[in-house]
């Protein structure tokens, strides 16, 4: 049987692999972290969920396209029993610009730099769900000062 303290300490690996592999940009690395089943939400587009590793390697790799070189540097990271909560500066390079409520905002070579927290629920050693909340509002103004 897993100790609280193995189970902590597993997330917190898993955390780690996890934020390497996003800032690596190596989509198939982050996808093997990924349960199949997985959920994403990224609750500042007003999106529904990504079900479903396939759509969740959609929605991804969208991300990545569309702001290349993203990186994620960690503030907080708080792990509990098959979750971890991470606050970290989100930074990115725009590639085209972005639909904000049907108008287009930003350039391509755009700089972004928001505040970022992910909520990860781990099921048998993988991410299982992703709840992604940006500052958004910062982000548009970012983009449209451009």
């Amino acid at each position: 049987m897993t100790t609280q303290v193995e189970e902590t300490t597993m997330v917190e690996e898993l955390a780690a692999r996890y934020g390497d592999a996003w800032n690596s940009g190596d989509l198939d690395a982050v996808m093997d972290l990924h349960t199949d089943d997985v959920v994403f939400q990224a609750h500042a587009a007003g999106s529904p969920p990504a079900e479903g590793k396939a759509a969740v390697r959609a929605a991804f790799a969208a991300y990545l396209a569309q702001l290349p070189g993203i990186h994620f540097t960690p503030r907080s990271l708080r792990v509990g029993n098959a979750f971890w909560v991470m606050e970290s500066t989100m930074t990115g390079t725009v590639a085209e610009p972005l639909d904000a409520g049907g108008e287009s905002v930003g350039r391509p070579g755009a700089r972004v730099e928001v505040d970022c927290v992910d909520v990860i629920e781990v099921r048998d050693g993988l991410v299982a769900r992703k709840d992604t909340y940006l500052d958004a509002l910062t982000m548009q103004r970012q983009l449209e000062a451009v």
